[in-house]
C-alpha cells in the first residue's frame, strides 16, 4: 500500500532536514562573540567609578559611544600626548583621544576605531581608583596595549590594567 505523505509531514521533514544541514554546516567553527551594543556607560548607577562593559571587542572602523551616567569623568587614551609621563597603551600608529571633563548625565563621547590592536584609557580623575577600560579592535594584536602596565601608574589602576590585559591575550 503507497503511504501518501500529509502536509504536516512533508513540513516535519522539511524543519528536520534544514536543521541537520544548517547544524552540520556549523560543525568545526569557532564563533567569537564581538560586541554588537557599542555603548559603554561612564559612572555606575550609584555614583561608582567604573566603565560598564570595562572591556570591549568590536571589528575595526567600529565606533564606541561612551554615555555619562553619574559624576565627572573623562575617556582618555593612555598616551604621551594626553599625559607626558605615560607611555602610550594604544596600536603604534592610532591616535589617541582624550573626552574632557564630562559633567551632565547623558553627555556622550564617541570614536572611531580604525586601527586593529588592544587600547587601554583611563578615565583622569579617578585613574587612581582603578577606573579604566580595555577596547580590543579586531585581533589583540602584540603592541603596547599589551605591555606589563608601567610603574608610574596607580596601583589600583596598574591592577586592573593587568587583568584587562591578560584578558586581552585570552582572546
Amino acid at each position: 500500500m503507497k503511504e501518501i505523505w500529509s502536509r504536516r509531514r512533508v513540513l516535519r521533514s522539511l524543519g528536520l532536514f534544514s536543521t541537520v544541514v544548517l547544524g552540520s554546516s556549523l560543525l568545526g567553527c569557532k564563533h567569537e562573540k564581538l560586541s554588537s551594543k557599542l555603548t559603554i556607560q561612564i559612572g555606575g548607577p550609584k555614583g561608582e567609578v567604573v566603565f560598564i562593559p570595562d572591556r570591549l571587542r568590536i571589528k575595526p572602523g567600529e565606533t564606541v559611544t561612551w554615555v555619562l551616567q553619574s559624576g565627572g569623568h573623562t575617556v582618555t587614551a593612555y598616551h604621551p600626548k594626553n599625559h607626558s609621563a605615560y607611555q602610550a597603551r594604544i596600536p603604534v600608529e592610532a591616535e589617541p583621544w582624550d573626552s574632557g571633563l564630562l559633567v551632565q548625565k547623558d553627555a556622550t563621547f564617541a570614536w572611531v576605531f580604525d586601527r586593529e590592536g588592544v587600547y587601554n584609557y583611563f578615565c583622569r580623575p579617578h585613574e587612581s581608583m582603578g577606573m579604566v577600560g580595555a577596547i580590543v579592535v579586531g585581533r589583540p594584536l602584540e603592541g603596547p596595549g599589551l605591555a606589563p602596565p608601567q610603574a608610574e601608574l596607580p596601583l589600583a589602576a596598574r591592577k586592573r590594567l593587568g587583568e584587562l590585559v591578560a584578558w586581552a591575550k585570552s582572546l
